[in-house]
């Protein structure tokens, strides 16, 4: 929370801004309009869009608005800490609503960027693509300079955490260009380190580094390329046949595969010609006659 600061410890401008607020507030209250709105879910939007998916920092958000950074990251997160309590954010100054509106994206220089947020699928797809080749987390841990928990948590999305820092997606991607094409083997892990890593991605459906490219690895609506096929009922039978868990895309066209209408089949009656009775003439062939009938000609004759 932001820290109450009395009005001697304020510079001048600040003094000024405070007198002008409160006298806007008394203002708003003597004519009956409200000073909070309830009304910010419009702008909780804006300013996660621009922390999470621009990569842009509270401080530079608070640099460009006005606003103290605790009040942006209140805003973000959605709760306040109130005497060792959470109390969601419901209500702001609609001062604050119109100063937050008016943040535009502004990047911070390329060495300021360590600690922006930036989406984590591509830092996850790359650990997983270790994980499936061999590589345990205790090792990527040591590469990285961090606990082992940590990157367990980031490889299986727990935490509940929509964001990694540049920095740690900075490490990993380095980490992913170094080892993508060297066997765990190479690098003095054990047999049952390897295999372990191995079954446990295998059991996750992790898609190991040559099902990915740069082009695809950070994009969060490209699915794996396992097959060559995916997305194909051949790409389905690929799967089977090699016994590699089924991927969204093959699952899908088979799904649509089996609910596509079939042609109808006629029956074999049907477009067979029909065996002749006895007694009739089959086209091309002499009538048949009965025994009875040459006997009887027989007699006539004699």
């Amino acid at each position: 929370m932001s820290k109450y600061r009395p009005r001697a410890e304020m510079t001048p401008e600040q003094s000024a801004r405070a007198r002008r607020d409160a006298k806007r507030r008394k203002f708003l209250v003597q004519r009956g309009t409200p000073s909070r709105s309830r009304n910010i879910s419009e702008v909780q939007r804006h300013v996660r869009r621009l922390y999470y998916d621009g990569g842009m920092t509270s401080r530079a958000m608070a640099a460009q608005s006005g606003v103290s950074r605790d009040t942006i990251m209140q805003v973000i997160k959605g709760y306040r800490v109130v005497q060792g309590r959470r109390t969601t954010v419901s209500c702001l100054l609609q001062s604050t609503i119109d100063k937050l509106s008016t943040i535009r994206l502004e990047l911070a220089p390329p060495e300021d960027l360590l600690g922006a947020h930036i989406p984590p699928t591509g830092t996850r797809r790359r650990l997983q693509a270790l994980s499936a080749m061999g590589y345990d987390s205790v090792w990527m841990a040591e590469r990285l300079g961090t606990c082992a928990g940590n990157i367990g948590a980031l490889i299986r999305g727990h935490r509940g955490r929509c964001y990694v820092y540049a920095a740690t997606a900075r490490r990993v991607r380095t980490l992913y260009a170094t080892y993508q094409h060297v066997d765990p083997a190479e690098t003095g892990r054990s047999a049952w380190h390897i295999s372990t890593a191995k079954s446990r991605a295998r059991k996750q459906g992790y898609a190991p580094p040559w099902c990915w490219d740069e082009e695809t690895i950070d994009d969060p609506h490209a699915e794996p390329e396992w097959t060559g096929a995916c997305g194909t009922s051949r790409g389905h039978a690929i799967h089977r046949r090699e016994q590699i868990a089924t991927c969204g895309p093959c699952r899908e066209a088979k799904h649509n595969e089996a609910d596509e209408p079939k042609a109808p089949v006629m029956a074999l009656s049907v477009t067979r010609e029909r065996p002749a009775r006895r007694g009739t003439t089959r086209p091309g062939k002499a009538a048949a006659v009965r025994p009875a009938e040459v006997r009887a000609r027989q007699r006539t004759a004699a």
